[in-house]
């Protein structure tokens, strides 16, 4: 519940937070640790404001860290300065509790009525903080928007401030733990994240030409049609079954080998994509993931872009064909600004740009600003749990409604129920992904026929073919791998 209770419920005691004991003594250790590697501007932090404000139609927002005697502002938008004494601090009231601190007006709360934020030139009349929790019992500050008239903030919206919070503390951690692991011998490092198991069965699929690709369509949600694939990798075993990535996810932390992977699979795509192509079957577009490695050319070899345009012009496919996913984790790179060079070169030859897996971290916010890209494909885990949650709800809508303001494509991914597929129809989310369209199955296993389309409004597909066959919508024979 919000922490507000009016003007005659509070004493001039109770105005004061009592910031005494040990707990303050540690917090302000942990922030002395942190602040030692995090210091300077960051912005995905800024980002993560600007989202906070955009989610709660707010025009300031803040992320502030708390010393003994001052409040300073880590990330802001829409107020100028650099901090306030903490006695002036909202925020040194948030830390007080895990919980959500909200301030409905300002000038009728005992405690604020008098402050200089509320009463000088910046107006304040509505605060809402989220604490920035590190540890348990540990929160160095806040993640927060303020307006200058008297607010409510209901559950939805609060949800997203939480979730933003959360990828703030994820930032800060994230800046201590790069420092720390720098101060690790490599070879250890290296040593301790090496799965030998996983390398050599990598290893041994590219010599004996084990790995495989799978394609899951994807479907325009208002007419049902296909409009796509995303080509997935699969390893196929002597015995006949097949193992998903997580069985040799070692092998994409080893560059040389990383990129062997993502070469075999261009390859392989760009056949697929040639070979129905000149069957004469209008498979719209096939998109392969890149991973970071593959963005620094080996010695004598052509860089990504290169091979990819060399690949697909080989071929005779159009660059509207085939379509490059890049994950947040390639984003964070230490090559990040040679990938969205790169990025923008394939860009401007055509070829689509796809930031998969959007949302699951902090980084995603950031880089809607920094890189050319075309599309922004949604985590399936919040598509999964937006019918059961506001505010997964909340943030679903919030990056289709930003998507639709920059001018970018939204796929959403992992859609399995119709109650799924009728919510993001609500949204005006224009494209999905998941089993409720089709598994992952081999190009084998695909069977096209004209014009199958899925009703959007039962789910269900007209009978043409006999059961079990897979035509269209790729729905599969035979048990799904992935």
């Amino acid at each position: 519940m919000p922490q507000f209770v009016d003007r005659h419920v509070f004493s001039q005691e109770m105005v004061r937070p009592d910031r005494s004991g040990p707990d303050e003594a540690a917090r302000l250790k942990r922030l002395r640790e942190l602040s030692s590697v995090s210091s300077g501007p960051d912005p995905v932090l800024d980002a993560l404001v600007d989202a906070a404000c955009l989610a709660a139609d707010m025009p300031i927002g803040l992320i502030t860290l708390l010393d003994h005697e001052r409040q300073w502002f880590k990330a802001k938008r829409g107020i100028d300065g650099h901090g306030s004494s903490r006695t002036d601090a909202f925020c040194d009231h948030t830390i007080r509790s895990s919980m959500p601190f909200v301030v409905p007006d300002a000038a009728r709360d005992v405690r604020f009525a008098d402050n200089p934020f509320v009463t000088g030139g910046d107006r304040i009349r509505f605060y809402a903080g989220i604490p920035l929790e590190i540890e348990p019992g540990l929160r160095l500050g806040s993640l927060c928007v303020l307006d200058r008239v008297p607010r409510r903030l209901g559950a939805n919206k609060r949800g997203v401030l939480e979730r933003l919070a959360h990828c703030a503390v994820e930032r800060l951690l994230q800046s201590e733990d790069r420092y720390l692991l720098s101060r690790i011998e490599p070879g250890r490092l290296n040593h301790a994240k090496t799965d030998k198991a996983a390398l050599a069965l990598a290893e041994e699929a590219i010599v004996e030409d084990l790995f495989t690709l799978y394609y899951q369509p994807k479907i325009a949600l208002d007419t049902g049609r296909r409009i796509g694939f995303e080509a997935l990798l699969r390893l196929k075993k002597p015995d006949g079954s097949m193992l998903g990535p997580a069985a040799f996810a070692a092998a994409f932390d080893e560059p040389a080998l990383s990129r062997q992977i993502g070469k075999h699979v261009l390859r392989c795509a760009v056949a697929q994509a040639r070979e129905w192509q000149a069957a004469g079957i209008d498979f719209g577009h096939i998109a392969i993931n890149v991973s970071s490695s593959q963005f620094t050319a080996s010695p004598g070899s052509p860089g990504l872009v290169e091979e990819i345009l060399s690949a697909t012009r080989s071929a005779g496919l159009s660059p509207r064909h085939i379509q490059i996913e890049v994950t947040e984790g390639v984003m964070l790179s230490e090559q990040s600004a040679a990938i969205g060079r790169q990025l923008e070169a394939l860009r401007a030859a055509g070829f689509t740009v796809a930031f998969d897996d959007f949302g699951t971290g902090f980084a995603s916010l950031v880089h809607l600003k920094e890189f050319a890209y075309d599309q922004i494909k949604i985590d399936g885990a919040f598509v999964r749990a937006m019918t059961g949650s506001t505010a997964d709800h909340a943030i679903v809508k919030a990056i289709v409604d930003m998507a639709k303001a920059m001018g970018k494509q939204v796929v959403a991914e992992g859609v399995e129920t119709m109650m799924e597929l009728q919510a993001l129809q609500e949204l005006g989310c224009p494209y999905g992904q998941g089993f409720l369209f089709g598994r992952p199955v081999s190009a084998t296993d695909i069977h096209f026929a004209a014009d199958r389309r899925m009703d959007v409004n039962t789910g269900a597909y007209p009978r043409a073919l006999e059961a079990g066959d897979a035509v269209d919508q790729c729905v599969a024979t035979g048990k799904p791998s992935w």
